[in-house]
């Protein structure tokens, strides 16, 4: 099987999605539409485009949300759009708008995942070109990797010696295909006269973009009927054709085609493989400038003006070392940048003298002993020293060069040494890039470890310092318009408290021009590569706050605003001030990204805040807010609901008086969570409620409540429910109850023995008729009764589960306790089994009690 192109592969895991998303609809509509009377989960259609959006491209969601829209309105035709059209309205209008941002999120991950693999293909390139002074090995090596990540074919085409054009590579992730390509340019070799593709390209020196490849283009560069049929054969749908130029010469063409993948080229790749050619093609004049420098030192000082002349247009800095204490050559690139004003004077100046006008390091801030370095191994005999990466810091200033230093030895007829030539690429922005996504890389996971926004932002500020800024500070908007600082940051906690001192006696002015109060209020960012003093003074309150500002030293700002879904929720800062660093734009796109990220994540916190208040405001309403005490009884509750806490649990219990000395007691378990089963807990509890006030037979009162659910639900959700009667009587109290399902009542006697009580019944919304059978227990002084949901014997569940038998051995120890502290052992044992992970079911307990003196009390 053939490996697929990283676009083919990115085209496959779309399509994977886009199929995820479509399920996912289809099915969410077919069960909706399965419900009957009214469409209740219309609106959970917008689950489907939010999962394509994980995978697929922006169009691709779009086509997903628009079907799932379609189905929306579908569904709901036969329901709701005559029962109540607005509600249907509003679940189709919920579809829009989440598959809308779906879509948006769609195209921004879209957008991520193609820098990404851009950014992969020039690090792939950058690392060949590095590797290799052999420049058809090099081109070679390119035009594998391309032909595997950006296209099915990839040609590089050079000038000869003679001024004609030869085929350095054609290559194919299928060898048979691959030998085709050389046949086909063997038998008929490149013209410069032809109209179109690489021959034009090499002429003009322009790039070309053929987005769809058609025979007319295929004639343009053919070389008669044969030669036509052959380029036919190897299948080029789409192609992108680039010079390889360097200093103003173009020596060579490259050419990238898609054909049996499918790929269309546009700009973009266009762009990106026209970057690609500039590295390859600086790369191969620098290797042809290397072996011009192969010969010995003599011959290079007969040669000192004509190489002077070529080098001096070679962007990186070049340097010739002899045994002495002087270098012997330099080009203008080396005099900028050792910050010397000439040639002339860097080559007066010793080796050693310019070597320590720097700080070299290591990628880790280690210093690199000069012996290391390997222009220093090429004179000491290495053939071949293995390049390093090094950072520049000129002694005393504050910017900093990331350059990487090869070295090739020159030898005399004796094989010693004596000469060493030096390249120093600057490679600063390639590594600033690749820093910049490592940081954000690392800044996402930690803002996405929590939903505690001022720690996760807290962190992040630290982690920025002083990476991007001497000090970071982010300031978030509340809900009511107030402006809160979550943190200051800086390498020096004391440095810290101050600028919180300073911030608190000089509050900035929220109606100041700039700033951080002007970007909350324009969401706009604000650069300030430098600050000059007149700027400071402005901002100065006194004399005394301006010599607090003159402290800080600040040299350079830049403020971002932290917006999400359209609102501005904050703004990052970062000042320049020890290190001397001036901000650019490349800084305050980085300072942006991240204050989206950042953004994000209070929003999240948010809307998960909002929706946590939600559920527990809603779980609350349907429990007894406080727990009534019967006369002559101790009555005690406990509740845990399981999960986040954002969604409603489906385990309630009441306790009311329903007359005449009689008191109801009711727990039970609806199936799920979540708005349907808080909508099953209030039709429970309100239909009991109502039906015991003219009903006093618990098996009756339940098979009133699997009418009710029966009539009134058609989604089959089912519930267990335990009714239980409290008679009230001067020689004690009767239990009369009857369970729908639920689990029967542990009966603790204060005489001795504890175990359960009554018959299973039925389950609750099921079928017309249940089985429910009522039972009567007498409880004595000192007797109690344990109702509880099977959220305390499945707590640990399917490792563990507590029978009821267990449960009764554990309530025998707490036989003298109070209601209260027997409903508390209750929940620890079912939390001690969970093993500290939280209960996987919501826990209900009701605990009921006949104190010692319970007669005495009523008769009284």
């Amino acid at each position: 099987m053939r490996p697929l192109t990283a676009w083919a592969r990115e085209q496959r895991i779309q399509a994977r999605w886009v199929l995820i998303g479509a399920a996912v609809t289809t099915l969410i509509a077919a069960l909706d539409a399965l419900v009957g009377e009214r469409a209740v989960i219309t609106g959970m259609i917008v689950a489907g485009p939010l999962l394509a959006s994980f995978g697929a491209s922006a169009r691709s969601t779009g086509l997903v949300t628009l079907y799932a829209t379609a189905l929306a309105l579908v569904v709901g035709i036969p329901n709701d759009m005559f029962l109540d059209p607005g509600e249907h309205l509003t679940r189709v209008a919920t579809v829009v708008v989440g598959g809308a941002i779906a879509t948006w999120i769609a195209h921004e991950r879209h957008r991520e995942r193609v820098a990404r693999r851009r950014y992969a293909l020039l690090v792939g390139a950058s690392d060949i070109v590095q590797r290799t002074l052999e420049p058809e090995v090099m081109t070679i090596e390119v035009a594998r990797l391309l032909a595997h990540e950006l296209g099915d074919w990839c040609f590089v085409f050079m000038r000869d010696e003679e001024g004609g054009v030869r085929q350095v590579a054609a290559m194919h992730r299928d060898p048979e295909r691959q030998r085709l390509a050389w046949e086909l340019l063997q038998r008929y070799p490149m013209k410069e006269e032809r109209a179109e593709g690489p021959s034009a390209t090499m002429r003009d020196g322009e790039a070309r973009l053929y987005a769809h490849v058609d025979e007319r283009l295929l004639e343009s560069i053919s070389a008669g009927e044969e030669n036509l049929r052959m380029l036919e054969r190897l299948g080029m749908r789409s192609a992108v054709v680039v010079p390889l130029s360097a200093h103003g010469r173009t020596f060579g063409a490259l050419a990238v085609a898609a054909a049996e993948s499918g790929q269309t080229y546009d700009e973009g790749d266009l762009a990106l493989a026209e970057e690609l050619a500039g590295r390859v093609a600086t790369a191969v004049d620098s290797a042809h400038l290397y072996s011009e420098l192969s010969g010995t030192e003599s011959d290079l000082r007969r040669s000192r003006d004509e190489l002077q002349a070529i080098l001096d247009g070679v962007a990186d800095a070049v340097t010739a070392q002899g045994r002495g204490a002087h270098l012997v050559f330099a080009n203008q690139a080396a005099v900028e940048s050792f910050g010397f004003d000439s040639i002339e004077e860097l080559l007066a100046t010793p080796a050693i003298e310019i070597a320590n006008r720097f700080e070299v390091t290591d990628g880790d801030g280690a210093p690199i002993p000069v012996e290391d370095l390997p222009g220093r191994k090429a004179l000491a005999g290495d053939p071949a020293p293995e390049p390093i990466l090094t950072r520049f810091r000129l002694k005393g200033g504050h910017s900093e060069r990331w350059v990487r230093v090869k070295a090739l030895p020159v030898f005399d007829e004796s094989g010693a040494a004596v000469l060493a030539i030096n390249v120093m690429e600057d490679v600063t922005e390639e590594r600033e890039a690749a820093e910049a996504q490592r940081f954000l890389s690392e800044a996402g996971r930690i803002l996405s470890s929590s939903l505690d926004y001022d720690t996760t932002i807290t962190n992040v500020a630290r982690l920025a310092v002083p990476r991007i800024g001497d000090w970071c500070s982010v300031d978030v908007l509340e809900e009511d318009g107030t402006t809160r600082p979550v943190v200051v940051a800086h390498v020096d906690p004391e440095k810290v408290e101050w600028a919180i001192e300073l911030r608190n006696k000089y509050p900035p002015d929220p109606r100041e021009e700039r700033g951080v109060y002007r970007v909350l209020r324009t969401g706009e960012s604000e650069l300030y590569p430098s600050i000059p003093r007149e700027l400071l003074a402005e901002a100065a309150v006194d004399e005394e706050h301006m010599r607090l500002i003159d402290e800080i030293g600040m040299t350079s700002a830049m403020i971002a605003p932290l917006t999400a879904r359209g609102r501005v929720l904050g703004a990052i800062t970062f000042v320049s001030a020890e290190s001397g660093r001036a901000f650019d734009d490349g800084d305050l796109l980085l300072a942006q990204e991240l204050a989206v990220r950042c953004a994000i994540a209070v929003d999240n916190a948010r809307l998960f805040g909002e929706r946590t208040h939600i559920a527990r405001t809603l779980q609350e309403s349907l429990l007894p807010p406080e727990l009534p005490q019967p006369p002559g009884l101790e009555v005690a509750a406990r509740f845990r609901a399981a999960g986040e806490g954002y969604e409603v649990g489906g385990d309630f219990y009441d306790v009311f008086d329903t007359g005449s000395d009689r008191w109801a007691a009711v727990i039970g378990d609806v199936c799920g969570k979540g708005p349907e089963a808080a909508a099953i807990t209030a039709l429970a509890r309100y239909t009991l409620r109502a039906t015991a006030m003219s009903e006093d037979v618990p098996s009756r009162i339940l098979g009133t409540l699997n009418e009710a659910m029966l009539r009134q639900r058609t989604d089959r959700r089912f519930s267990t429910v335990l009714y239980a009667c409290l008679d009230q009587r001067e020689d004690g109290t009767c239990l009369r109850f009857a369970s729908g399902g639920h689990p029967l009542p542990i009966l603790l006697r204060a005489s001795g023995g504890a175990g359960e009580v009554g018959t299973p019944g039925t389950l609750l919304g099921i079928v017309p008729d249940p089985d429910l059978v009522d039972a009567t227990v007498d409880l004595k002084p000192g007797d109690v009764v344990v109702l509880y949901t099977d959220g305390v014997t499945d707590a640990a569940a399917p490792d563990l589960i507590h029978e009821p038998e267990e449960l009764a051995a554990v309530l025998e120890a707490a036989r003298y306790e109070s209601a209260d502290t027997i409903a508390e052992r209750m929940l620890q044992l079912a939390l001690g089994a969970s093993n500290g992970s939280g209960p996987r079911d919501d826990i209900a307990i009701l605990v009921i009690k006949v104190p010692e003196r319970a007669t005495a009390a009523l008769s009284q």
